[in-house]
């Protein structure tokens, strides 16, 4: 008998607990330089199903499982025209929401213009973190690859079905876990005062993209290669600074992702789902301090942390409480940071690639937040960086929002240029 249901992760659950303070959702545009195969793309998304069937399922939010449905190509791939001298909507369907309990975990829109396409794929961050969704876009973009080529390809991929922390717990030896459980780990809270002046209109989402180009993305590479700090260490700094600016507040306490697939084995392959938990990035700045004084706090902290194997208290906390707490308990030991950053990584060109076919730009944002959360997201694709944020806002609240992310540029180009 096939099951009708899909076990239901911990992280699955702490996402949802998300959907309070945001539509949990990350999003990636692609724009390219010519037109997508229409039928390609949607035999590949349905062969995509199969090596996520998660996608195809709906979530119940009374039993708290995920349900297996039968949702065809037309369900995920939705396809929109725009005649000569219409407003793009990409950006705008970018924003859409899904609703999980009964369409599909992703929704894909492939916008036509007469000489140009833009792709918008958004998909349920209960499904997956970042990296994970990288995964399912790199298969998209090579199951399309392969039906562009064969009109009758059909080979579908198999799913990972390990999608738990497990994958990774069991690296680790006995000794190695209760060291990490019984180890202390300092979490500071967020300041009452790191709060943007954001008033919030859940009835306008809104997206603010700022791009970094190659050249001065080229120079905050250098940069940080000379001084021995990461990029992120450098995004991190500018961002913090800015908050500091913005809301007067000299003790800043941002949650930063770290990608739990470092401790995967040699060879081992993780797929599509959630494996993410937090260094904690907390400094004191002052209106006096310059960008390197910063810069020196957080690759410090950054660093001690890299060392660590304190981010997997966290994550084995949340398994161990999952399986004996009732669900609604979990939820009330949960806390939801209200300021966060996120580094989505690089988007690798080389394996996101639609049969040849030349992308002038893409970038991955993520959830659209309720006032008074905020997040700045980052990506990169070919050596161009893009700093988006997503929330419900006011005309003001859109000039706040984008002034932030223009004066983080502007930290770090001032930083480049003096050197």
């Amino acid at each position: 008998m096939v099951k009708s249901e899909l076990t239901v992760q911990p992280f699955d659950c702490m996402n949802y607990f998300y959907h309070e303070v945001q539509e949990h959702f990350i999003r990636e545009l692609t724009r390219f330089n010519g037109h997508l195969d229409e039928i390609a793309l949607k035999r590949a998304a349905a062969l995509l199903v199969s090596a996520v069937p998660l996608i195809s399922c709906c979530f119940d939010t009374k039993t708290h499982c995920w349900r297996k449905q039968n949702f065809t190509a037309d369900a995920i791939v939705h396809l929109v025209e725009v005649q000569a001298g219409e407003e793009n909507p990409s950006e705008k369907l970018l924003l859409s929401s899904i609703d999980i309990t009964c369409e599909p975990q992703i929704k894909i829109f492939l916008i036509q213009e007469p000489n140009c396409d833009t792709l918008c794929v958004i998909i349920n961050h209960m499904v997956s973190d970042g990296t994970g969704f990288k995964e399912l876009l790199y298969l998209l973009s090579d199951l399309y690859s392969k039906c562009k080529k064969d009109a009758d390809y059909s080979n579908k991929p198999k799913p990972k079905d390990d999608r738990s922390l497990g994958q990774l717990l069991k690296n680790l030896s006995f000794a190695e876990k209760l060291s990490i459980l019984f180890s202390k780990t300092d979490s500071p809270k967020q300041s009452n005062a790191l709060i943007l002046p954001l008033k919030g209109n859940k009835s306008q989402p809104f997206l603010a993209v700022r791009r970094i180009e190659q050249e001065q993305f080229a120079k905050i590479k250098g940069y940080a290669k000379n001084n021995h700090v990461s990029v992120n260490d450098m995004m991190l700094t500018a961002y913090l600074r800015v908050l500091h600016q913005v809301t007067k507040c000299d003790m800043i306490t941002v949650p930063c992702p770290v990608d739990l697939r470092k401790y995967k084995a040699v060879g081992q392959e993780c797929g599509v789902c959630h494996l993410t938990s937090n260094y904690v990035c907390s400094i004191s700045i002052h209106t006096t301090d310059s960008f390197e004084d910063t810069l020196k706090q957080i690759s410090m902290q950054m660093q001690a942390q890299k060392l660590s194997n304190a981010c997997l208290k966290g994550p084995m906390l949340l398994n161990i409480l999952f399986h004996v707490l009732p669900f609604q308990a979990v939820r009330r030991l949960f806390r939801i940071p209200i300021t966060s950053y996120t580094n989505l990584g690089i988007i690798d060109a080389e394996k996101f690639n639609f049969d040849g076919l030349a992308i002038c730009d893409a970038y991955i944002a993520t959830a659209v937040k309720y006032v008074p959360y905020f997040q700045v997201s980052i990506s990169t694709y070919a050596n161009c960086c893009t700093l988006t944020s997503c929330s419900h806002s006011t005309e003001n609240d859109k000039k706040i929002i984008e002034n932030v992310l223009e004066q983080m540029q502007n930290e770090l180009s001032n930083l480049v240029s003096a050197e």
